[in-house]
């Protein structure tokens, strides 16, 4: 699970806190000052830093104090650390560094300045179908870079999907992550991920593969295009009794006029059965992409901070670093500018064009003359 849920942080935490003092993360003094407690998960404590050596902000995720004894977490987040430092891709969070000093255990992570999908989700409800498809695009592309290196993420949720205030969309969270070539800390029987959000496989304790990220993805990506959980508890079944099932309702039915190509891709994600599911994302990736060039812009980034903008998420949020950096101007701006540039270039064009006609007329006028 995620160890922290407060999508307003960097890597999606509980509440803020502020404190007179700043803290001290002994082994970090001499690479990081600023440094600022954000939150408390489950698991880690959540800081926002600045490495002196770059001059950028970070974020650093420490070990609870009172977890550093058992040494089934201690190497899960190890195993965290080193599975993320392995990966380089634009949508997924970088890990910089994992430290281990003081008895204390670190991992140093970039600042992503914006909130998490489930943020977005539960203050909007259901998002643009357009935006729906550039994020689920996004998740898609850095999960199927994961398992071309055979990991299983194995948490996939929008908790876990971080849309930035530049228009970027990361995965993050590889606590849980599956990789054969270390040794499974999961013991037999044990359910390890969101319930909302495990496949049909995980309850029951099967073998598993890629296409339960798959499946959690379809979970996630129904949520995007309703704003509702497709499956919950009701007085007479369980979550996972209902996921089991199959058992939600249709979209449709929750938001007229989702695009039916899209439904198909839900419901593909969401067969009970593995073997029913694309077998990889690159089917649903280029399913996808045709879909949106045929349908939507191109400019991914840049629709997404227009989302973000007219949404009113991004302005007036004080975790927020530079956001009127980040993001420039409103979009009204942006168009108003536009319009002026346009308009500028089109008068110098004509004021050319009409030097060049006269110039012309006056030649004809001389060769005539001659």
């Amino acid at each position: 699970m995620s160890d922290t849920q407060d999508p307003s942080n960097p890597i999606g935490a509980a509440a803020p806190f502020d404190s007179a003092q700043p803290p001290v993360l002994h082994g970090l003094e001499e690479g990081y000052d600023q440094i600022k407690l954000m939150a408390i998960g489950g698991m880690a404590e959540v800081y926002r830093g600045r490495q002196k050596s770059l001059d950028r902000p970070v974020a650093i995720k420490r070990m609870r104090p009172e977890l550093k004894q058992n040494r089934d977490l201690q190497e899960r987040f190890r195993r965290e650390a080193k599975s993320s430092a392995n990966f380089l891709h634009q949508n997924l969070a970088h890990v910089y560094d994992y430290r281990s000093s003081h008895n204390e255990a670190y991992i140093i992570m970039e600042w992503i300045d914006g909130f998490d999908l489930a943020e977005i989700i539960e203050r909007l409800g259901a998002i643009p179908v357009d935006v729906s498809c550039i994020i689920a695009l996004k998740i898609l592309n850095g999960l199927g870079y994961i398992h071309s290196h055979g990991m299983i993420h194995r948490d996939i949720k929008p908790d876990n999907v971080r849309v930035s205030a530049r228009g970027d969309v990361k995965i993050m969270d590889f606590g849980i992550a599956f990789d054969p070539t270390e040794s499974n800390l999961t013991m037999p029987g044990t359910l390890i991920g969101s319930p909302h959000y495990l496949s049909p496989e995980q309850i029951v304790g099967s073998k598993i593969d890629s296409r339960v990220d798959v499946f959690s993805f379809g979970i996630s990506f129904y949520e995007m295009l309703t704003g509702k959980k497709p499956f919950f508890e009701t007085q007479t079944e369980s979550v996972y009794e209902r996921i089991k099932k199959g058992a939600y309702i249709i979209p449709q039915n929750i938001v007229p006029g989702i695009p039916a190509f899209l439904i198909k891709i839900v419901e593909s994600c969401l067969q009970t059965k593995p073997a029913r599911r694309p077998a990889s994302c690159e089917q649903l990736i280029v399913a996808l992409q045709q879909f949106i060039a045929t349908n939507f812009t191109n400019d991914h980034e840049s629709r997404l901070r227009q989302f973000l903008i007219q949404s009113k998420l991004l302005h007036g949020n004080p975790r927020l670093i530079e956001v009127e950096e980040k993001t420039g101007p409103n979009l009204s701006q942006q168009i108003s500018r536009s319009k002026k540039w346009n308009l500028i270039i089109a008068g110098v064009i004509g004021v050319a064009l009409a030097f060049l006609f006269y110039g012309v007329l006056r030649w004809i006028k001389q060769k005539g003359g001659t």
